[in-house]
């Protein structure tokens, strides 16, 4: 993207998730030799560029073809090497039989790092990386997290590069690191990020959204109703100690940067539901459909994605003692 006035290159100001991602690659790579890289394209605007300088022979551009990409990082994975796949989230799509055939079948240790993932705002609706929760909740026993600040990212990237039995996802915005969300308690592996005296609303938060997900609980809190708002921190698989809060709450709302059809909040409602769980629950994401032009906030706003919104949902819902519907268009 460029300035249409000046010309000049727009850029995102301050630390970005991909410059966390690329300067923690290279610390790996700097004490374990077995992981490599593998991009499509993408080398320095996914954050390779560091890696490679400091590695260069550990690095692997195959250019436009994310197939070849995935099917090359399956074949190094056999040769006891951990490749680390960097590229766009949306672009995966095109790798995804690979993902599911090459590497999932397998059980071979790929790490996909995926960039650019969820509402990327001006860069079109090409570029939004909202599809690949979806559909990589189809391939069995793999592994998702969407860090919600630079601490959760570096630590997913070193738990992710020591699986090597199965494909690991890491998911994370374009924009500029969002201040850091800490932890407050735990329940079993999942994050506790605040909790009300007598939490009746679960909030489930995922990546960026960890933030807007807090102030929803905030809000809820402030009406007198209590919440509970936690990150899961892997997503995929669902986790036992995260449907144990599931189970102890009346009302549960899911917020993600994907598409909410078949995403991670969809996913989690459907393990609730096998376990016999009768907790209310509702996912809140991108609905379907190729999302316009527009600036990342303005698309939040569009799609309902916003502390108020989401809170007044809740506070509605708790009011009604009513069965969750959907919002309408014009009720957001």
């Amino acid at each position: 993207m460029i300035d249409s006035d000046t010309g000049e290159p727009l850029v995102c100001r301050g630390r970005t998730w991909t410059d966390a991602f690329g300067d923690e690659l290279a610390r790996i790579g700097a004490t374990d030799d077995s992981v490599v890289a593998v991009t499509a394209a993408m080398l320095h605007p996914t954050g390779l560029g560091r890696f490679a300088k400091l590695f260069p022979d550990r690095v692997f551009d195959v250019g436009i073809a994310e197939q070849h990409a995935v099917t090359a990082a399956a074949g190094m994975a056999t040769g006891d090497l951990h490749p680390v796949v960097a590229v766009y989230a949306t672009f995966l799509n095109r790798a995804f039989d690979q993902v599911l055939m090459d590497v999932g079948l397998h059980r071979l240790g790929v790490t996909f790092v995926l960039d650019r993932a969820g509402i990327t705002g001006p860069d079109g609706a090409s570029h939004h990386g909202v599809w690949d929760s979806s559909l990589l909740g189809l391939v069995p026993n793999l592994k998702l997290t969407a860090p919600r600040d630079e601490q959760r990212l570096t630590e997913a990237l070193r738990l992710a590069v020591a699986i090597d039995d199965a494909p690991t996802v890491i998911r994370y915005s374009k924009e500029t690191l969002p201040e850091p969300l800490p932890t407050k308690a735990r329940h079993g592996d999942v994050d506790i990020l605040c909790q009300s005296a007598k939490p009746r609303v679960l909030v489930i938060g995922f990546g960026q959204l960890c933030g807007t997900a807090v102030e929803v609980g905030k809000r809820l809190d402030q009406q007198g109703i209590g919440a509970t708002v936690v990150d899961p921190v892997w997503a995929l698989p669902v986790s036992s100690d995260l449907l144990e809060l599931v189970a102890a709450h009346e009302l549960v709302i899911s917020i993600e940067d994907g598409e909410v059809v078949g995403g991670l909040g969809a996913r989690i409602s459907q393990e609730a539901r096998i376990a016999g769980i009768t907790s209310r629950f509702r996912e809140f994401g991108v609905q379907p459909g190729y999302l316009p032009q527009g600036s990342r906030e303005e698309l939040l706003v569009e799609q309902g994605l916003t502390a108020q919104d989401l809170a007044r949902y809740a506070t509605e819902q708790i009011a009604a003692g009513e069965s969750v519907t959907p919002l309408t268009s014009t009720e957001r």
